[in-house]
């Protein structure tokens, strides 16, 4: 999918403007270095979750302290900051907050985020944190200033992770930018071993897919929603499960489920289902679910959770994005969210059992361009 190992990107969001800088290489800890030094900061708060390599989060504090007083918050033993410090006592001063680690760091509203683990990075990373409802402008930092992505770190990190996140990759490819379909399904490896050069190619793929949805969809509540294809689907399968899933198995079911969903409502042919599973079967992810699983007890998850509103995105409905073809989704009423009612939900989670999408041999071009 290329061989560029670095790369920058700005991504326009509403009247946000977020900087991507993807980079190779222990000579890139000099460019963060002079950046930092450009901050301004009286002092800095290391946002972490676990997720950072014990080597890198020294790395990054070692920078972050050379420009200011550092301090840490680690969010599994403390609540994820708005924007700190909220106590009305604390010194004047500038506060940078710095947040490394996976999707959960990656969520605050950090100036600088450092994602260390794919799935951040073709995510949270790079998406916008909601304002109050009664914000009449956008608070300064619901877009980092900065988001730092490490390609070699990404590449070594372990299989399970990359893995998982790729379905995230997956998902841009197949709701959004379908022309990369054939670039991405042969650059797919079960085994997760893929080079830093890969690994910026797919960051390259989301950041661009992101680009083209969020400029004037900032907050993901419109065309941007399928930025998200799939996920809503993924909490149901996970619980319905019974046992821990490896990670991404649940997302990627999610995506199946809803090709299921889409192509018993007449939406998406078996072409498009079959693209599906391809890529999730290349990526070396579940394509159906755990023995043991019961999908009545799916059906009624899936159901419950679209019975509720669709939290923060559109508050006056619920329903799933589906596709009606390869970066195609379906708008009924103006409407990206379709409905789905019990009956169907429940036909198409048993199809995640033992019955497989029946193979097309239609060739992957004719996917990619109708």
């Amino acid at each position: 999918m290329g061989s560029t190992t670095a790369f920058d990107r700005r991504i326009q969001a509403g009247p946000a403007n977020v900087p991507l800088a993807v980079r190779d290489g222990d000579d890139s800890w000099a460019e963060l270095a002079e950046r930092a030094a450009g901050w301004e900061a009286d002092r800095v708060l290391l946002v972490t979750d676990g997720a950072a390599p014990a080597e890198y989060l020294t790395r990054v504090r070692s920078v972050a302290a050379a420009t200011a007083p550092c301090t840490a918050l680690d969010l599994r033993s403390a609540p994820a900051p708005g924007r700190p410090p909220a106590d009305p006592r604390a010194p004047a001063g500038r506060t940078v907050v710095v947040a490394v680690g996976g999707e959960q760091a990656c969520a605050v509203a950090a100036d600088l985020r450092l994602p260390t683990t794919l799935a951040a990075a073709v995510g949270p990373a790079l998406a916008l944190r909601r304002p109050p409802p009664d914000a009449r402008a956008l608070p300064a930092r619901t877009a980092p200033a900065l988001v730092w992505v490490r390609s070699d770190l990404l590449a070594d990190r372990p299989a399970p992770e990359t893995r998982a996140g790729l379905i995230g990759v997956i998902r841009h490819v197949l709701a959004v930018c379908p022309a990369r379909y054939e670039a991405l399904a042969g650059a797919l490896d079960p085994e997760a071993r893929y080079s830093a050069s890969t690994v910026a190619a797919f960051l390259a793929v989301c950041a661009d897919a992101r680009a083209a949805l969020v400029c004037f969809d900032p907050y993901e509540t419109g065309p941007a929603l399928a930025l998200a294809y799939g996920r809503r689907l993924a909490a149901p399968v996970r619980s319905a499960a019974g046992h821990p899933l490896p990670p991404g198995d649940a997302e990627a079911l999610g995506l199946l489920l809803a090709a299921r969903i889409a192509v018993r409502l007449g939406l998406l042919d078996a072409a498009g289902a079959w693209a599906h599973r391809e890529l999730v079967a290349r990526n070396g992810s579940a394509t159906g679910l755990p023995g043991g699983t019961d999908t009545e007890v799916l059906a009624d998850a899936v159901a419950a959770a679209l019975a509720d509103a669709v939290a923060a995105a559109l508050a006056d409905g619920s329903g799933l994005l589906l596709l009606a073809g390869l970066g195609r989704p379906y708008c009924a009423g103006g409407r990206l969210l379709t409905p789905v009612g019990a009956p169907l939900l429940r036909a198409a989670a048993e199809s995640l059992g033992p019955v497989a999408v029946p193979h097309c041999r239609r060739p992957v071009r004719a996917l990619v361009t109708g």
